[in-house]
């Protein structure tokens, strides 16, 4: 069983909750605080009524009272970026250091990368179905709350404005990729991985849409410095232990290539160098 999070206060979280409810798909279970627990299809929704989507850290508890738990979380959100422009992101939420929108400080989620990098693909895939050329497709960085460490979790986004957050053919289009992956057709079993140092907007596009591999955790170019216990952790924390790293060399110095090198090696995680 899945859980799909959804958050009444989030505008392309509300328009993908308005096409499930609309087809009659959602079946109230219960109120718990401030959310209501509803049927989808023989899996779990939770619907936030009140808080904004990345800040649902009490949604790991929440699942844990539940008769039967969910295996995994996809949260349903809008994108938001400084200079916006069309996209569908996915990606695993955590901090590398402080909070700043939501989770806990210096901790990270439990990431799949199976599933982030089977909504990436079939997002890049269908869009133009959709009327969506314009938009682009991209797997994030780690970053950003809800922190959850015992269900994985990924985050399907659509954005990057208040324009964007309203075209509801982007809203059809996330309907209909979580109804494939609640019908267990979202499915990948490439080489699972992680990054480190590439841009926030991670550059590996070619090499995921070909099968090349699956990724998890991303430590981004704007963290500093990367620490051993850092890399510990995007190797830990994921349901498929990575078989390899994608490392942005030039973006790191020469302390923590020393770092990066001597970790991997211990941990038995091939070193990909990207110049």
């Amino acid at each position: 069983m899945y859980g799909i999070v959804f958050s009444r206060v989030d505008k392309v979280s509300q328009g993908v909750w308005d096409l499930f409810n609309n087809e009659g798909a959602l079946k109230f279970r219960s109120r718990i605080g401030d959310y209501e627990i509803y049927d989808l299809r023989g899996h779990v929704a939770f619907y936030a009524l009140n808080k904004d989507i990345v800040y649902l850290d009490e949604i790991e508890d929440l699942a844990l009272r539940l008769e039967e738990r969910p295996v995994e979380f996809v949260f349903v959100s809008r994108h938001e970026m400084r200079n916006p422009r069309p996209m569908f992101t996915t990606h695993v939420t955590g901090n590398w250091g402080a909070a700043e929108l939501g989770g806990k400080p210096n901790t990270i989620s439990l990431a799949n990368p199976h599933t982030i990098t089977a909504f990436y693909r079939e997002l890049c895939k269908i869009k133009s179905e959709y009327g969506l050329d314009d938009f682009e497709c991209h797997v994030e960085a780690t970053h950003h709350g809800p922190t959850i460490k015992s269900v994985p979790v990924t985050f399907v986004e659509q954005g990057s404005s208040e324009r964007e957050w309203s075209i509801s053919k982007g809203w059809e289009l996330l309907h209909y990729v979580i109804n494939e992956f609640l019908d267990g057709k979202l499915v990948s079993n490439y080489e699972p991985a992680i990054s480190i140092g590439d841009l926030h907007y991670l550059t590996i596009d070619n090499r995921l849409i070909s099968g090349e591999a699956d990724i998890g955790h991303a430590i981004p170019k704007y963290v500093k410095p990367v620490t051993e216990d850092m890399i510990i952790k995007a190797v830990n924390m994921m349901t498929h232990r990575p078989i390899k790293a994608y490392v942005s060399w030039k973006a790191i110095d020469s302390e923590e290539r020393k770092v990066v090198t001597e970790v991997l090696n211990r941990l038995g995680v091939k070193l990909i160098k990207r110049t």
